[in-house]
């Protein structure tokens, strides 16, 4: 019997093969403010597996039944009201987090403006970004993944370093949805 939580894990699983898939395929075309947006939409679920890891047995089931379900996220208030669980919540929460947690969504946060970016080589979107993004993408590569990696990075730089990036972040969110 296929239990909801399973069903639950079966279903972050099955994203993630997706993604990885589209993100191999967008790489090769060179779409890689697609390939970010991949990676952005895996690091989200990280938050929210771990928005659920630090939830009561009774709260991650209820929302777990949710998400299996399509529903968005609530939980009951004392008076019996519905109340869902926002963006806004989801944000405060990551903001608590330390260690490698908090460096990924940090990364994340930094990342997701050059999602928006489509004419990479002609102009760097890593240019237009904040000095302080910059930093949070650097630091996260330098205690992760390349420990010689340029402060003054540029796009051409940063292209080789994303398969390994959505591959430590895959790791991580397989072994935070083990622990489910």
């Amino acid at each position: 019997m296929l239990t909801e939580k399973n069903e639950y894990k079966r279903l972050i699983s099955n994203r993630l093969k997706e993604n990885w898939k589209s993100y191999k395929i967008l790489f090769q075309m060179k779409h890689y403010g697609n390939c970010i947006s991949l990676m952005c939409q895996e690091l989200d679920q990280v938050i929210s597996l771990l928005f659920l890891l630090n939830r009561s047995e009774y709260e991650k089931e209820k929302l777990i039944t949710q998400s299996i379900n399509n529903q968005k996220w609530f939980l009951h208030k004392p008076d019996g009201k519905k109340e869902y669980i926002t963006e806004k919540e989801l944000k405060s929460f990551a903001e608590s987090l330390v260690g490698w947690d908090r460096r990924i969504y940090e990364f994340g946060f930094a990342f997701k403006s050059l999602s928006k970016s489509y004419n990479y080589f002609l102009k760097d979107p890593i240019r237009g970004m904040k000095e302080l993004e910059r930093k949070k993408i650097v630091e996260y590569i330098v205690e992760y993944h390349d420990k010689e990696f340029p402060v003054d990075f540029t796009i051409v730089d940063l292209v080789p370093k994303l398969e390994g990036i959505f591959k430590r972040i895959a790791k991580n969110l397989i072994s935070y949805m083990e622990k489910i």
